[in-house]
């Protein structure tokens, strides 16, 4: 049997990778999967799961973790971008035993060829679909906010969104844009004229899943929506999660999905196929150059606000926020 294990902490995007991945590994290796934690899942009001697996909210995996093994998902951190990075671990193949996995898991891959059965194992509920209709001829942007704003090399410059929205109008033709967002202070604060859906992850989620044009962060978020709603064409910003890096490195090798046009620096969009090159590139530097797994709390934290206690930081930032939204969340 596989298990993995709802966190607090985590968001929608990487709990429906952690789930998906899973999924799709137990029916690889033709043993049950098991989620626990369950109560902790972020989208349980509006999507379903497919109802084969074991949800077990009783136990936790500090209770059963001496009883079964772990599978950790080789990381590996980059020390010249600040990043961990992640890849198909080919490793999950031969688990053997009743198994726990942790990781990121945020390959296609990991879906060995099929990426239809997504629509079985992750379903919107009809009603919050239904009220969420998005025009065919609107572009949403994806703006993510929050925490990104403090990783100047991680958040996206104002001029990819400025520069996807020219490509959308030149290219496609399409001259409605809206926005979707965690950060409304922070996205008014770029675009105050454009409508600004927010607040509701629910229906955040079902504006992406019934759009047909999109520009996306670099954000776990929007993956399943795009995959599993309607048909798409989506613009992200190339290298994801470092898009100006002058190593030219995917970071993360894991994140680059089949069918997207990726925006680089310069406004060009480039085909998946171009940018597999570098992806894989990257991957084979990393492992190559990495060979010890690297656990997150291992990596030194430079931010001046470590210096302060964990709740003094909260309100820091929530005053900050108000006054500087693009640079605070």
């Amino acid at each position: 049997m596989l298990y993995i294990n709802f966190k607090d902490g985590q968001g929608l995007g990487n709990q429906l990778w952690t789930f998906a991945v899973a999924k799709s590994i137990s029916e690889k290796l033709n043993v049950e999967l098991n989620i626990f934690d369950f109560k902790k899942f972020k989208g349980k009001d509006f999507l379903i799961l497919d109802k084969t697996n074991n949800y077990d909210d009783s136990i936790n995996d500090y209770k059963f973790s001496k009883e079964i093994e772990v599978f950790n998902e080789r990381i590996f951190y980059d020390s010249d971008l600040r990043y961990f990075s992640s890849d198909f671990d080919k490793r999950v193949l031969e688990i053997k035993k009743d198994t726990l996995l942790e990781g990121l898991f945020q390959s296609e891959d990991y879906f060995f060829g099929d990426l239809k059965k997504l629509k079985r194992y992750i379903k919107l509920k009809n009603k919050i679909k239904a009220e969420n209709k998005i025009d065919i001829r609107t572009c949403i942007l994806n703006i993510r906010g929050g925490e990104y704003k403090k990783h100047r090399s991680f958040n996206l410059p104002y001029s990819y969104w400025i520069n996807a929205i020219k490509n959308y109008k030149d290219k496609f033709g399409i001259e409605e844009f809206k926005i979707v967002t965690d950060d409304y202070r922070y996205s008014k604060e770029l675009f105050p004229d454009l409508e600004i859906i927010h607040g509701d992850i629910g229906k955040c989620y079902a504006s992406l899943y019934n759009a047909s044009n999109l520009i996306l962060s670099n954000s776990s978020f929007s993956y399943f929506p795009c995959r599993t709603g309607i048909n798409k064409r989506i613009i992200a910003p190339m290298y994801w999660a470092r898009p100006n890096n002058k190593y030219k490195r995917w970071a993360s090798p894991c994140n680059i999905y089949k069918g997207w046009l990726w925006q680089d620096k310069n406004s060009n969009l480039i085909t998946y196929n171009e940018c597999l090159k570098y992806a894989k590139k990257t991957s084979e530097y990393y492992k190559k150059e990495f060979t010890v797994l690297i656990r997150h709390k291992d990596v030194p934290i430079n931010n001046i606000l470590k210096i302060f206690p964990k709740n003094l930081k909260i309100i820091i930032k929530r005053i900050l926020s108000l006054f500087l939204p693009r640079y605070f969340g």
